[in-house]
């Protein structure tokens, strides 16, 4: 008989983020090298056009309905029994959550934690004790940067032992239509094909700083000296916050027509478009831990302008693929930007560079290091802090 693989379960209690991406490709590389993989994720789940060799399972709900969906996840939990419980982010309540962990760990299941966001964005003065107990039950905790592995163990006294560096793979499968080209796709958004377009992307949130881009796009306008036009796509969902603190920034700063706006969630068979029209990705955040959209860049090979912040720069540097301004800067972000309109061999050569770090963004690569982290960990081992 056939040696079965690891039966591992990857759960992510959102369906349509950037977590449920990262969790459908590395699902999917896992199956691929021979394991047994469910993703457990929410009915609002928005990757059913894409192939999957594996289970998903929408377990997840509205945050309502958050401590019966505990419960239909324990439940199913049992009935699966997995060898692995790799966990994308707090469900979403940890606290909540510390006694479905004990539950686990006494059923002698791994629990691994993926921390893309080492602490919350919108701290609070006990989050850091909070997640301190939070990490404490896993067997490992995996982090995208050798930062992520330095604040964590200086910040939060993660053992470092406990600690897996593994990176974020790239997102071309987001490129669902490879024949279409840079004209086309601003056809399709209604872009004038003469503008050097930036595009800013996804959850439009205070940390992000839209409103540092929309203040450097401002600063270009007026430096303009025949040079050409750069304008700026806008495009994601305002949320709850609304949109009108930066619908008055554009007004205020005379950009009515150098900014293109589409608000709401963007569909992922449309994601494609928006990074094939753009000349570059801005990234200007003030505070983060990583970012999925620069995997997306990747993909697409998109040079990019991002911040000082997390892991970003390692990544972007590394791969000579973009340009890194302090956060906050938006005389460095319109110089960044600037530089990269009058120069389109450099955005070029900015985007091929992508290329030079292919193999260490492989999901196939990625899947085998989290595969091996699987493997080194002993059923019931005690958790990252004890």
């Amino acid at each position: 008989m056939a040696k079965r693989g690891p039966r591992i379960w990857l759960a992510v209690f959102t369906g349509n983020s950037g977590l449920t991406h990262y969790s459908f490709c590395l699902a999917r590389a896992l199956a691929a090298a021979g394991a047994e993989v469910t993703l457990v994720t929410n009915a609002n789940y928005e990757l059913d056009a894409f192939r999957a060799d594996f289970p998903v399972v929408k377990l997840f709900r509205r945050s309502r309905m958050y401590p019966v969906d505990i419960l239909r996840f324990w439940r199913r939990y049992r009935d699966d029994r997995p060898d692995t419980v790799h966990y994308q982010a707090s469900l979403k309540f940890p606290a909540l959550e510390l006694i479905l962990l004990k539950l686990q760990r006494r059923r002698g299941t791994r629990l691994v934690y993926t921390a893309h966001d080492w602490l919350p964005h919108r701290r609070r003065s006990y989050h850091s004790f909070l997640f301190r107990l939070y990490y404490r039950q896993f067997d490992r905790i995996i982090v995208h940067s050798q930062r992520g592995a330095d604040f964590l163990t200086g910040e939060l006294g993660v053992a470092r032992d406990r600690i897996s560096v593994i990176p974020h793979g790239e997102y071309g499968f987001f490129d669902i239509d490879p024949g279409l080209d840079r004209e086309r796709a601003r056809e399709a958004l209604g872009l004038d094909p003469d503008v050097v377009w930036y595009l800013f992307f996804g959850h439009i949130d205070d940390y992000k700083g839209l409103d540092i881009a929309l203040r450097a796009l401002g600063r270009l306008r007026r430096q303009e000296d025949g040079g050409p036009a750069v304008g700026l796509v806008v495009a994601g969902n305002p949320g709850s916050q609304g949109f009108d603190r930066y619908a008055s920034l554009i007004e205020a700063e005379g950009l009515a027509a150098r900014v293109s706006l589409h608000l709401g969630h963007v569909p992922v068979v449309d994601v494609h478009k928006y990074f094939k029209a753009a000349d570059a990705l801005l990234l200007p955040y003030r505070e983060s831990s990583t970012s999925g959209l620069a995997h997306v860049a990747m993909g697409f090979g998109l040079p990019v302008i991002a911040s000082d912040i997390g892991g970003l720069p390692a990544m972007v540097e590394e791969a000579g693929a973009g340009i890194i301004i302090e956060p906050g800067d938006e005389a460095g972000l319109a110089a960044a930007m600037g530089r990269l309109a009058a120069d389109e061999a450099l955005r070029r050569r900015l985007g091929d560079a992508w290329n030079s770090v292919a193999g260490k963004y492989s999901w196939d690569s990625i899947a085998a290091q989290t595969l091996e982290t699987y493997g080194s960990l002993a059923p019931g081992k005690q958790g990252a802090m004890e």
